[in-house]
């Protein structure tokens, strides 16, 4: 099938529900398309099974370019405090897992967080979080903000490297996510059930900091689409809809209304059980939602979805990781084949729950040139 749009266009085009001439399709493993063309793989990236597929990828995928000057300025670790708060201490090496001591200084007393990572595996644990305890809630919320500077030209530059390959995406994690993140999780849930107040006082911090720190890179026009992450830590089973509404939307809310008027693009990052809250990311102006997961991860079918969203948001998935680790050949071309065209071509976009972490099976390997080659077959549009 010859390629009448490039993969920005019909990325773009989508996502604004105008003609395009096949359903965007987004890489199935981690791919950085610039290190592709350089020669500059590395670790896992640069295994036998990765080369099989990445050639592919690299024909027919659109990808989420990352805005590298962005730096650390919207990291979840610390709540954003300033740069010269956070200190590592020590960084120690044992067989293939590395683990880094941090200590963010307050006005209050030291905070240490621990954090580990395996060698050729792309993510981390935390061994130790930043706040134990509430007194450590104010220790963090007593370092005075700084918004600090990220240089739009730099931005901008980024942006324009990535070219005709897709739409680059500012990457920020939703107030929610930067305020559970700083405490074990289960602390997190069982505050937010006996102390709503101390969790809002997080959450309210952490959304005024990114609205503080996104809109001069907005007005400066250096950002076409933010990537806002981790709402489904207040979905079931995790929390209710009413937990939704009350800590995400409020906020979220916020950060969506200013990138739209700026006239940018907002891409929402959400796994698990999205039935109950896809009314409210419309509601809220996100123009994309992945990855719509299907039964037993998710709670409603891609078509179902794809009928309740049509012509407001833009629905990215919904082939699970496990399915590309595990599936025979011929099922993910059929889940393929049901994603895109159950229920109309047009406002999807094939995308992943995931993409693996380290070294590919051979089984993965397979699978992953299935789904491209699956997506080929089936996504042409009339």
């Amino acid at each position: 099938m010859a390629e009448t749009m490039t993969q920005k266009e019909r990325t773009l085009a989508c996502i604004n529900w105008q003609p395009h001439d096949r359903v965007p399709i987004y890489s199935p493993i981690p791919f950085d398309p610039i290190a592709w063309e350089k020669g500059t793989l590395r670790s896992w990236h640069d295994s036998d099974n990765y080369r099989a597929v990445a050639p592919l990828v690299a024909e027919h995928c659109t990808f989420p370019g990352r805005y590298q000057a962005q730096g650390g300025a919207f990291a979840r670790a610390f709540h954003m405090v300033p740069d010269h708060c956070v200190e590592m201490v020590s960084r120690e090496t044992t067989g293939d897992r590395t683990t880094r001591t941090t200590v963010v200084h307050t006005p209050k007393g030291d905070l240490q967080t621990r954090m580990a990572t395996d060698r050729d595996v792309t993510t981390g644990w935390c061994i130790e979080p930043l706040v134990k305890d509430k007194q450590d809630v104010e220790r963090l919320l007593s370092v005075p903000f700084e918004p600090g500077e990220i240089d739009t030209d730099a931005l901008a530059a980024d942006r324009d490297a990535w070219g005709e390959r897709g739409v680059v995406e500012l990457s920020i994690s939703t107030p929610l996510v930067c305020s559970s993140n700083i405490m074990l999780f289960d602390t997190f849930l069982e505050w937010c059930a006996s102390d709503r107040a101390t969790v809002e006082r997080l959450i309210e911090a952490a959304c005024e900091r990114i609205l503080i720190r996104l809109e001069p890179l907005l007005a400066a026009g250096a950002i076409e689409c933010i990537w806002l992450g981790g709402s489904e830590q207040a979905t079931p089973p995790m929390m209710s809809r009413k937990f939704y509404e009350e800590l995400v939307v409020p906020y979220d809310g916020r950060i969506i209304e200013m990138v739209k008027s700026y006239g940018g693009l907002v891409h929402i990052h959400c796994h698990g059980l999205v039935n109950d809250v896809l009314e409210s990311m419309m509601e809220m102006g996100a123009d994309m939602t992945d990855p719509v997961e299907p039964p037993p991860d998710g709670d409603t079918s891609f078509v179902e979805a794809k009928e309740r969203c049509r012509g407001r948001m833009v629905l990215m998935g919904n082939i699970e990781l496990r399915a590309l680790e595990f599936a025979s050949r011929s099922e993910i071309d059929e889940m393929v084949r049901r994603a895109i065209c159950d229920g109309g071509k047009e406002g999807m976009m094939l995308y992943p729950s995931a993409t693996p972490l380290t070294w590919m099976s051979d089984q993965c390997c397979d699978n992953c040139i299935q789904y491209i080659e699956s997506a080929v077959k089936y996504g042409e549009i009339d």
